[in-house]
């Protein structure tokens, strides 16, 4: 969902009062002031996933108008983003491992090029599917954990932790 006006940890904070599931993906800035301090922040701004059912949600929206459906084309028509919750499970244990090596990037800035997927078959992050490639900027190929439409997380792993799926 898009949560307008920067609402996002608002939003989410309603959301777990409820015991509605509901994640942000953070990030560790350094802030500058008398101090350096570290901090976790949204690493995209408006940005929520909601796990809830379609009644639920329209429940929800109706409450909050600052709730927004993210859409993308699809055959030709509109339709909401629908994360399934195998792949939203793999893109969290992936946010979640260290906000200091996670990256997270808006879906337009991730140019796949046609590749194996993957899987992580030793380590903390055991069991996630994604794409191991090299991204610019980045001297190590990346495990890239994708949510269409939204966004995606790279992580650094190494080539022997991962194997091709078929």
């Amino acid at each position: 969902m898009r949560v307008t006006y920067r609402r996002e940890m608002r939003v989410k904070a309603e959301m777990d009062s409820l015991g509605v599931p509901a994640f942000v993906p953070m990030r560790r800035i350094m802030q500058k002031g008398i101090r350096l301090k570290n901090t976790l922040e949204p690493a995209i701004h408006n940005l929520i996933f909601i796990h809830a059912s379609e009644e639920r949600m329209q429940m929800l929206k109706k409450s909050r108008p600052e709730l927004q459906y993210m859409m993308r084309q699809m055959n030709g028509k509109m339709e909401k983003i629908i994360v399934p919750d195998r792949q939203m499970d793999d893109f969290m244990k992936v946010c979640l491992t260290s906000p200091d090596f996670v990256e997270i990037v808006p879906a337009e800035l991730v140019q796949f090029k046609p590749g194996q997927e993957v899987m992580v078959v030793s380590g903390p992050l055991s069991g996630i599917r994604g794409y191991f490639q090299r991204i610019e900027g980045h001297r190590a190929k990346r495990l890239i954990v994708t949510i269409p439409g939204a966004c995606a997380a790279t992580v650094e792993v190494g080539a022997g932790d991962v194997t091709p799926v078929n």
